[in-house]
């Protein structure tokens, strides 16, 4: 829905230890690049563009579904924090930093958070399935 409109991945790095196997489970960080010229920006909001929060967990959403290989779609999510407005014209180059846990449901736990070199942004925890 947002891949490659609203945003696009730059580069996925799976933070492995030598010999690790690569696998859903595990800790990423994920390079996007938003696209500040995107329609959403026009009324969110005008003259000073915003990334909507729903657009924040969205983008967590597809990423994990990328990493995944596999659609997956929101459960649960708590704890959620939004520490910082994102503007785009600012800061269109983000990193998502995202733990995966997968349980024997299926159900995989994500942690994540949106930043740039200088500032964290956003903060959750989520159940995708």
């Amino acid at each position: 829905m947002l891949l490659n409109t609203f945003f696009d991945i730059v580069k996925i790095t799976q933070n492995q230890q030598e010999g690790e196997a690569v696998v859903a489970s595990g800790s990423y960080a994920v390079q996007i690049k938003l696209h500040p010229d995107h329609p959403i920006f026009e009324g969110h909001f005008p003259g000073n563009p915003v990334v909507p929060g729903v657009c924040q967990i969205r983008m967590i959403t597809e990423i994990v579904s990328e990493i995944t290989g596999k659609e997956v779609r929101l459960q649960e999510a708590d704890n959620i924090k939004f520490l910082s407005m994102i503007n785009p014209n600012d800061h269109s180059e983000l990193t998502i930093d995202c733990t995966l846990k997968k349980n024997e449901d299926g159900m995989i736990r994500v942690t994540a958070s949106i930043s740039d070199n200088e500032q964290v942004y956003f903060k959750y925890k989520s159940i995708v399935l």
